[in-house]
């Protein structure tokens, strides 16, 4: 009874055991389905990470023979994914290249991972650019070749047409008419071209990499000027006239025209051209002159002269200080120009202005009205000053006739007017009385010419007729004759 209770337990046990072994396969069966579920979904992920990839992936054998890609690797040379499955990397590679690979690709023969550019074939046989890395690596204990590959055609393409442009642009920099500077964002000075190097003296070598700002072509108290046209330029496009220095310092005028490197929307750099405007500022210059400055004798212009004449008159009001004109006529001056010629003549007006310089103060004005007419304008002189002008004139033309010896003398004949606060005259009144007091001096100057002529003339005839008893005079008839004609003219 006992043998058959021991079997019993013995069953029992061993149906405990057997249903614990059922329970731990059946746990071992439930993770075996969690970790092949786990790595079904780990091989769609892998497997749509692989295909949403834009690169080529392709695995092969160590002797080139493809075994697994993507859809962009098959894309790449044209073929689909079906077809790529055996084909070698010979056919993948212009034939030229094709005879020089190894029959087994080695550790040596990989880029190691690297990207190296690659030409490659395609299916239709168009040759294009590409770049691989390839390494080796062991899968299920075999070595493999894995491959990644990028089409970069169209990389090419833009490089193309960039370098074209950069070349273009080179082109247009070196050539420009203007001296040309490009600097970096920072201000840094990248290029220049030959006109620069003409223009300022400075080669590249000597300024690649300097700041624009540090001052070696801004004269002094120009610094701040540039720092502040550089954070201009900035902002866009900016033409400027200012002046500039040369390396061995001399100063020339300039205009700068800059406008911002902008990439990618963002201001990189400038290029910034300056112009040389000397010959025009000496052009401006001289039509400046010629319209302030009479072109023979080198005194004021009559425009001019009068513009200066309304600013005295302005000052004097201000200051409350008198100003004196003197309206000067030279005296026979046709007859120099029609005896001695108009050479002559300019040289008589180039001797009357020298004069007036000798005489006068600096701060005078001498201005040519036009002909053998001057206006002499002296600020700050009162009426009672005048005699004592007029008496250094006079000193000094006796001395410059005497020094010049000619047959003629040069003289003049003198008009003057006051302008004082109390009694303003306009300019037009001003000139009209000192004209009028020129004709009214010239006017005497002829009469006592004009008497001395006809005692002249008296005195020869005496000396030629000892019966000569005089001009003759008119009866009382004659006389009423005369008036009588006079009154019916």
């Amino acid at each position: 009874m006992k043998d058959k209770e021991k079997t019993k337990e013995q069953l029992m046990d061993e149906l405990v055991k057997l249903r614990q072994q059922i329970t731990d396969l059946q746990k071992s069966e439930t993770k075996y389905r969690q970790i092949e579920e786990a790595l079904t979904e780990s091989e769609e992920k892998f497997r749509v990470i692989v295909e949403g990839i834009t690169d080529g992936i392709q695995i092969e054998t160590v002797e080139g023979r493809i075994l697994e890609c993507n859809t962009a690797g098959a894309k790449i040379y044209g073929y689909t994914k079906d077809e790529m499955i055996g084909l070698t990397l010979g056919d993948l590679v212009p034939e030229e290249f094709a005879k020089i690979l190894p029959p087994v690709i080695t550790e040596k023969e990989t880029t190691h991972g690297i990207f190296l550019p690659r030409i490659s074939k395609k299916k239709d046989g168009t040759i294009f650019p590409t770049e691989i890395a390839s390494k080796i690596i062991n899968i299920a204990g075999k070595p493999r070749l894995i491959a990644y590959i990028r089409d970069i055609t169209k990389r090419k393409k833009a490089e193309k047409k960039l370098k074209k442009a950069r070349k273009l642009f080179a082109s247009l920099f070196e050539s420009s008419p203007e001296a040309a500077l490009y600097h970096d964002k920072e201000g840094r000075i990248i290029s220049i071209n030959s006109r620069f190097t003409e223009i300022f003296g400075y080669t590249l070598e000597e300024i690649r990499g300097r700041d624009i700002n540090e001052g070696m072509i801004y004269p002094k108290g120009k610094t701040e000027e540039g720092e502040r046209l550089s954070k201009k330029v900035l902002k866009g496009v900016i033409n400027y006239e200012t002046v500039r220095k040369k390396k061995d310092g001399t100063l020339i005028p300039v205009i700068i025209s800059a406008s911002p490197v902008i990439i990618d929307e963002k201001p990189q750099g400038t290029i910034v051209l300056y112009r040389d405007i000397t010959e025009r500022k000496k052009l401006e210059e001289k039509l400046q002159k010629l319209a302030h400055y009479d072109v023979l004798t080198g005194c004021y212009s009559r425009g001019h002269g009068l513009a200066l004449l309304e600013q005295q008159i302005k000052t004097a009001n201000r200051k409350k200080t008198p100003v004196t004109l003197f309206y000067l006529d030279i005296d026979r001056f046709k007859y120099i120009n029609d005896t001695f010629g108009h050479q002559e003549g300019d040289k008589v007006l180039k001797e009357a202005v020298n004069l007036f310089k000798l005489t006068l103060r600096k701060v005078d004005i001498i201005c040519r009205l036009g002909g053998d007419e001057f206006l002499l304008i002296l600020s700050d002189t009162s009426p009672e000053k005048a005699p004592q002008i007029r008496g250094r004139i006079n000193k000094n033309l006796k001395k410059l006739n005497q020094k010049l010896a000619k047959p003629y003398k040069i003289d003049f004949s003198i008009g003057l007017s006051h302008y004082k606060k109390s009694n303003p005259l306009s300019i037009e009144e001003l000139i009209r009385v000192a004209d009028e007091n020129m004709y009214k001096e010239k006017k005497k100057k002829e009469e006592r010419r004009s008497g001395k002529e006809r005692r002249s003339g008296e005195n020869r005839r005496k000396s030629n007729d000892p019966d000569y008893k005089g001009p003759k005079r008119r009866s009382g008839q004659d006389r009423r004759t005369g008036r009588d004609r006079r009154k019916s003219e």
